[in-house]
């Protein structure tokens, strides 16, 4: 039987009928643009995560560039990125006229490691971006301790982490900004691209609904040149009805990621970092494994989805040669690289399409399965 790497059909229906029954409201009003649709859902999310400011703009990397022009960086200024994952973060860094430093990751949960961000601190950065992988929370306490000590904003990437939470606290709500994406891969998903940013700060939130909206005051006048990155109408309605499921989606794949390890327990399969308190959420359920591009090629031979998710580190991707990184600068980043791959993990997932998957893998490296 086949089984998708995303299967987004299960949480797409669930909201269908009231999302629909939104939407002929939306057509019926004509307002798309930031209407009465977006600012309900700005206000809903914002209570959810518990911030006082959300400001909905087009895409998660759009709220990495406003939410670094919100903190004022620019030329001349530093900006900490993990060296593992996507490559938005280091992207909006260099948009914004600063420049990128990598930081190796930790070889357990794969998010920036405290200890070598504390060594790579100048007198010239400005900002440390963590960010939570794969729905796994960074260690987000020792990071912002870490940069208050040297007067360093942070900004947390929960675009793969919504929901997530360290105790009972959200996690997008340690620093002094947070951004969100709503694309079709992430928690709460979209149907095409979308964002956010997550803030307390007044001031920046006046300036970020500014930003987004080409720096324009409400009376219609520019005060300044921003960007054009608005969150549709459309889209928000439909994140306004996924989001009363998320928590329960994200703890089906919680649940999925136990019966995984399950699976995998004794064998060559290296499983993630698992915590029973939420702070993983399991956007994606990434192993580490050998021979990990030949496994690729048996899965997809079977109909089983996969996906390397990071091919390539970022410090040795094309667009960053310019900062100089050599092979070898950042050992765990490039070791995760040539191992990790992400199985199917969505909610609505059958017990019997896990097991398939988790079967087909130990039957690969010669395990024998139950």
């Amino acid at each position: 039987m086949a089984v998708p790497f995303m299967d987004l059909s299960s949480s797409n229906d669930a909201v269908m009928d009231d999302f629909l029954q939104d939407l002929k409201e939306l057509f019926t009003t004509g307002q798309f643009v930031l209407g009465p649709a977006v600012q309900k859902f700005e206000d809903t999310f914002a209570k959810f995560i518990g911030v006082r400011h959300m400001i909905g703009v087009g895409s998660g990397t759009d709220a990495l560039v406003l939410a670094l022009r919100s903190l004022n960086v620019g030329a001349g200024d530093e900006v900490i990125c993990p060296a593992f994952g996507f490559s938005s973060p280091a992207e909006a860094v260099a948009r914004v006229g600063a420049t990128p430093v990598f930081v190796d990751v930790r070889p357990d949960s794969f998010t920036l490691d405290p200890d070598k961000t504390l060594a790579t601190i100048t007198q010239r950065t400005k900002a440390i971006i963590p960010v939570h992988l794969f729905g796994q929370a960074a260690e987000i306490e020792r990071i912002v301790t870490i940069a208050r000590t040297y007067s360093v904003s942070v900004v947390e990437d929960v675009r793969q982490a919504t929901g997530a939470r360290l105790g009972n606290r959200r996690i997008g709500t340690y620093g002094a900004a947070s951004v969100y994406s709503f694309h079709p891969n992430a928690p709460l998903s979209g149907a095409g691209d979308g964002g956010a940013i997550a803030m307390n700060d007044d001031d920046r939130a006046t300036l970020l609904r500014k930003l987004r909206d080409h720096g324009r005051l409400p009376g219609g006048e520019h005060e300044f040149i921003g960007y054009n990155t608005r969150l549709d109408s459309i889209q928000a309605a439909l994140l306004q009805q996924k989001l009363l499921d998320l928590d329960e989606n994200n703890m089906e794949c919680i649940e999925n990621a136990r019966l995984y390890n399950r699976k995998f327990m004794g064998s060559p399969v290296q499983v993630p970092y698992f915590t029973d308190n939420g702070d993983h959420v399991y956007n994606a359920y990434t192993i580490l494994v050998p021979d990990r591009d030949k496994l690729v090629e048996n899965l997809k031979e079977k109909g089983i989805g996969c996906s390397v998710l990071c091919p390539e580190p970022v410090h040795r991707q094309p667009a960053f040669q310019y900062l100089g990184y050599q092979e070898g600068a950042f050992p765990i980043a490039e070791d995760l690289c040539r191992r990790a791959v992400a199985l199917p993990i969505t909610p609505g997932l059958k017990k019997h399409h896990i097991e398939e998957v988790a079967d087909a893998i130990l039957s690969f490296y010669g395990v024998a399965t139950a």
